[in-house]
């Protein structure tokens, strides 16, 4: 039986017609009409997250496990503003969330009335689409509600994804569940959108034309059909491929790219200096890459942007490329082998002496992808004593094939980057906003949803902010944690000028002494720990066993000293060994 509320019994049918039928609910009584209606129906997979904020969260990682959009609802109030940082999140990482919101009847709003607050738009700025649903009263009304249920689900994947807000005024009474069936609904589609790259044609020739080319690939989710066509593009084309970890392609000639930017002079940093740029995918976690090609003299930056919004990350851009990635790498792997000398013709300071299998096959082109990846294979992975670093290269190496790995913010997944992982480990990490928050719910929602193996290498003030993320049903015996516990915010004691503030330890890097062990194990997790490498080498197989019954986390003591020391004697290291040339 349904909820009597006609609005409430439009979205119900609706998210079941348009197979969105994954849905977490945080408790309450305004959104029980809503909690009653999806929870007693068989088509739709519950969670119960009592914490908003980790709710959120853990909703972004069912999305990542499942690949297809999700739904979180909550009861009205201050609960609605704990969802805004996975929104943030979602918006920024292009997750299609959908936020359901429970509310007060407008009139309501602001009369001193328990639990109301401005709901209407409050997630406008960060969401593809915002809706406030009307109470229905008539059929037009009915008409409108079915109409921006439709319009909020269609703008989560509406050429570029990312959350909606559904918000839905409940009067009382709210708890008559005497509707035996769902109506029928009015659904609508949308056809997938085309795009006219071949037909303009506007970027083989002047691709074609020059020989130091770089594709820079950010974050994106597994299974995004990419690592082909740019190996095409790197193996026929002679172009460099910087692709970060959490872009989910293996590009293990240039994956050091961080660690040569450090280790290069800048006379060396010239000659690694591309002219074109092609930039695809999400956030950057290299800084150093940012400041390079910020600073460099490059000739042209294009970025794949599918939805046509201007994002000028490197400061550099000149075009922005309306198409999805694979359309347009595809073009440029198919195109360019057709091209004749005469189409070279009109290319802006395009030398015509040279014929286009001069340009292709020129000691140039080779010689620009050789250089980076000579300048990669002198650059080694981190041989450190027992650290952070230490801790996480140890992780990587030990991390089954066909596993999932999650990442927190911040040094987390700094770290991770130093070290090659199998090309069978799928990765996530919340890098839409950078914030800390939310990194153990998200794992624990993919995990819980994915069934697969799943690690979460994280820090200890990202842990333990987020400690709610174990108080639920569904921390299941797929994940382990590997909570890296230095005392702090170990990072900011690695920042030049800030680590030499005299209230670092106190206000900055919030030095603490909270251990997990009591939590881990009321939570039903196997809990083991490391003081030194020994114990860490001892304890790694039985974190890593994938018959484990019960949920491991392995907390791994350090000392925030000792671990910017590691970092540094492992840089400094590469610096002194770092040769490009022959």
């Amino acid at each position: 039986m349904y909820s009597e509320k006609k609005n409430v019994l439009q979205l119900v049918a609706l998210l079941k017609a348009h197979d969105i039928t994954h849905i977490v609910l945080s408790p309450g009584s305004r959104n029980s009409p809503l909690t009653h209606s999806f929870a007693t129906d068989r088509d739709f997979t519950c969670y119960s997250v009592v914490d908003e904020r980790s709710a959120g969260f853990f909703t972004l990682g069912i999305i990542q496990a499942i690949g297809k959009p999700a739904a979180v609802c909550c009861t009205s109030g201050t609960a609605t503003l704990n969802l805004g940082p996975a929104v943030a999140e979602a918006f920024y990482q292009q997750l299609p969330l959908l936020v359901i919101t429970a509310d007060r009847p407008a009139a309501w709003i602001g009369q001193m009335d328990g639990q109301t607050i401005p709901q209407s738009g409050l997630f406008r700025d960060l969401t593809r689409r915002s809706v406030q649903l009307p109470q229905i009263a008539d059929e037009e009304e009915e008409w409108y509600c079915n109409r921006l249920i439709n319009e909020a689900i269609l703008s989560l994947d509406n050429e570029v994804k990312g959350p909606s807000h559904i918000n839905i005024p409940l009067g009382e009474p709210l708890f008559g569940f005497n509707t035996p069936t769902l109506p029928l609904v009015r659904v609508i589609r949308q056809s997938a959108p085309g795009y006219m790259i071949h037909k303009e044609d506007r970027y083989r020739e002047r691709f074609g034309s020059y020989s130091k080319r770089m594709v820079i690939v950010g974050q994106l989710l597994p299974g995004n059909g990419l690592t082909e066509i740019l190996e095409k593009l790197r193996k026929e084309w002679d172009v460099v491929v910087l692709a970060e970890q959490l872009s989910n392609i293996p590009v293990k000639e240039t994956s050091v790219f961080d660690t040569v930017l450090y280790a290069a002079s800048e006379k060396e940093l010239e000659e690694l200096t591309p002219d074109l740029v092609i930039t695809l995918g999400g956030h950057i976690v290299s800084k150093r890459l940012k400041q390079f090609i910020r600073s460099a003299r490059i000739r042209e930056h294009w970025h794949i942007s599918p939805s046509g919004e201007v994002t000028d990350t490197f400061q550099r851009v000149t075009d922005i490329v309306r198409s999805d990635n694979e359309t347009f790498l595809l073009y440029l792997t198919e195109r360019l082998p057709c091209l004749e000398e005469k189409e070279f013709s009109r290319v802006r300071e395009f030398d015509e002496t040279k014929d286009f299998r001069e340009i292709k096959n020129s000691k140039e082109a080779r010689g620009f992808r050789d250089l980076w990846e000579r300048a990669c294979a002198s650059v080694s992975e981190p041989d450190v004593a027992f650290s952070d670093l230490y801790a996480a290269g140890a992780l990587m190496h030990a991390l089954p094939k066909n596993s999932s790995l999650q990442l927190g913010n911040s040094n987390s997944v700094r770290l991770a980057q130093l070290f090659d992982i199998p090309s069978s480990v799928r990765m996530f990490c919340n890098r839409g906003t950078n914030g800390i928050e939310g990194s153990l719910s998200t794992a624990v929602g993919y995990a819980s949803s994915s069934g697969k193996l799943t690690f979460l290498l994280i820090g200890d003030l990202s842990f333990f902010y987020d400690m709610n993320g174990l108080w639920n049903n569904y921390s299941t015996r797929n994940l382990r944690i590997l909570l890296n516990n230095n005392g702090g915010g170990e990072i900011f004691g690695m920042l030049p000028g800030l680590n030499k503030s005299e209230v670092l330890h106190e206000y900055i890097a919030a030095a603490h002494t909270t251990e997990a062990k009591a939590w881990a194990e009321q939570q039903g997790f196997l809990y083991l720990s490391a003081h030194n490498a020994g114990e860490l080498e001892q304890q790694l197989p039985l974190f890593t066993d994938t018959d484990s019954e019960k949920p491991v986390l392995l907390e791994v003591f350090t000392s925030m000293e000792k671990n910017a020391e590691q970092i540094r004697l492992y840089y400094h290291k590469q610096k002194r060994r770092f040769k490009l040339d022959d």
